[in-house]
C-alpha cells in the first residue's frame, strides 16, 4: 500500500463520487461505482479524514435530475461496511460536518437539487468549496461533464485523483499507445450518430474493427448487401465512406456481421429466423450465429480487445445470443491469459453482469459518455481540472 504523501488526519475531504445508480421499483440494481470508489475511501479512513461525499442521482423513473439518496443510503453503508451521516440540504451542511468525527463518511443529497451544479455557477462552486479542505476527483463516469462540482471545485481546493480514475485512464491509455498488438475493437450500439467519433479514432489506434448492432446497417451496403433496406444509412454515407477509407490507409481490418437474427413477418404472423441476404419484411436485433463465429476467430487471433456497446438486443431471448457468446468467449480468453479486454459503456457493463462474467474482465469501466470521450479526446473537463495543479496523495 502506497503512503498518502498529503497529511488529511482530521482535515475535511470532499470526494466528488458518482454514485448516480440504475434503480428499479426503488431499488439498486448495479452497486459497481460504489465498489469503485470504496478503495480511495478505505484508504482515506486509514488516513482519519472527514469524508464528505458529493454525487448527483438522476430519477429516471420520470425523467427527472431531482432524486434523492435517501432510500438508497442503505445500499451505500452496504457496500462501504460504515454507518452514512447524511446531509438531506446544502443550507444544514456546515453544521452537520463540523458536529460529525474525524473517520466519519458524510453525504450530501443530489447535488442537481441546486442548478448551479449543472449551470456549472461558480458561486455554487464555491459554496461547495467551503465545506472542505481537500477535494478528490472519484467519479471518471461523470467527468465528461462541464459541472460546477467537477470544473469549478478542484481550481479552489488543494485537489486529486482517485485511485479507480486514475486506473481508468491508465488503462485506457495503455490500451490505445502501449499495449499488446494485435489490438482489436468491437463496437455496437443501436445509433451511428452516438459513435462516429469513436470509430474515427479508434481505426487509427486498432488493427481490427468489429461492427455490431444498428451501426453495422450503416456500412451493410458498401460490403454487398446493396438492398438491405432495414437499416436508415443515408444520412451517414460520407462519414461510412469516410471511415472505410481511412481503415485502409491505416490497415485496420472492418469486421461486419453476415449474418443476423430478426423477426420476418408475413401475412399470418411474425417468426424468428436467421437471415444472410435482404428481406424487406425483417426486423433485426441481433448479430447471427455465424457472425459471432467470425467476431471469435479474430478475438482470438488479437492480445487485446476493446468492446463498447452491445451487438443487438440481449436483454430479450433469443436475441440476447451475439452478446452473451461474445462476453462468455472473451471472459475465457481473458481467464487463460490469451488476451486483455477492457469493457466500457453502461449497456455492456450490465450485459457482463448479466452474463456472470464481470470478474473476468481485464477492465471493467464504469464510465459510459466518459468511456466514449476519453478515448475519443484522450480528455475530459473534470480530468483537466484536477490535473492541473495536483497535489499526489496515493
Amino acid at each position: 500500500m502506497s503512503a498518502m504523501t498529503q497529511n488529511l488526519a482530521d482535515k475535511r475531504v470532499l470526494v466528488r463520487v458518482d454514485f448516480n445508480l440504475p434503480l428499479e421499483d426503488g431499488h439498486v440494481q448495479d452497486d459497481t461505482r460504489i465498489r469503485d470508489a470504496t478503495e480511495t475511501i478505505q484508504r482515506l479512513l486509514q488516513a482519519n479524514a472527514k469524508i464528505i461525499l458529493l454525487s448527483h442521482i438522476s430519477d429516471e423513473s420520470n425523467g427527472s435530475n431531482v432524486g434523492s439518496f435517501q432510500p438508497i443510503i442503505p445500499t451505500i453503508e452496504k457496500v462501504l461496511n460504515k454507518k452514512i451521516v447524511f446531509i438531506p440540504s446544502l443550507d444544514s451542511a456546515d453544521a452537520v460536518i463540523e458536529m460529525a468525527p474525524a473517520g466519519s463518511i458524510i453525504l450530501l443529497d443530489n447535488l442537481r437539487l441546486y442548478p448551479g451544479e449543472e449551470q456549472c455557477d461558480i458561486s455554487f462552486a464555491k459554496r461547495l468549496a467551503q465545506l472542505g479542505d481537500f477535494y478528490i476527483n472519484e467519479a471518471f463516469s461523470a467527468s465528461h461533464r462541464n459541472h460546477a462540482s467537477l470544473v469549478h471545485l478542484p481550481r479552489m481546493l488543494p485537489h486529486a485523483l482517485g485511485i479507480a480514475f486514475r486506473r481508468e485512464i491508465t488503462i485506457i491509455d495503455q490500451f490505445l499507445h502501449h499495449g499488446s498488438s494485435p489490438k482489436m475493437a468491437i463496437v455496437g450500439g443501436r445509433k451511428l450518430s452516438t459513435k462516429v467519433y469513436l470509430l474515427k479514432k479508434l481505426i487509427t489506434k486498432v488493427d481490427k474493427l468489429a461492427l455490431g448492432g444498428g451501426i453495422a446497417g450503416a456500412f451493410l451496403s458498401f460490403f454487398g448487401n446493396t438492398n438491405f433496406s432495414v437499416f436508415e444509412q443515408k444520412d451517414y454515407v460520407e462519414e461510412v465512406i469516410n471511415i472505410i477509407n481511412t481503415a485502409k490507409s491505416c490497415g485496420c481490418k472492418l469486421i461486419i456481421p453476415v449474418d443476423f437474427s430478426a423477426l420476418v413477418s408475413n401475412s399470418d404472423h411474425m417468426d424468428h429466423a436467421i437471415i444472410s441476404s435482404d428481406n424487406r419484411c425483417a426486423s433485426i436485433f441481433d448479430i447471427g450465429p455465424e457472425s459471432v463465429k467470425l467476431f471469435m476467430q479474430h478475438i482470438d487471433e488479437s492480445r487485446m480487445v476493446l468492446w463498447n456497446g452491445p451487438v443487438g438486443l440481449f436483454e430479450k431471448t433469443p436475441f440476447n445470443f451475439g452478446t452473451e457468446q461474445l462476453a462468455l468467449h472473451i471472459a475465457q480468453a481473458t481467464r487463460e491469459k490469451r488476451i486483455e479486454s477492457i469493457v466500457g459503456g453502461g449497456d455492456t457493463v450490465y450485459a457482463m453482469n448479466r452474463f456472470g462474467v464481470a470478474n473476468d474482465i481485464t477492465h471493467l469501466s464504469t464510465g459510459g459518455g466518459a468511456f466514449l470521450t476519453y478515448i475519443q479526446d484522450e480528455s475530459l473537463p473534470g480530468l483537466s481540472a484536477v490535473l492541473e495543479d495536483e497535489t499526489r496523495i496515493f
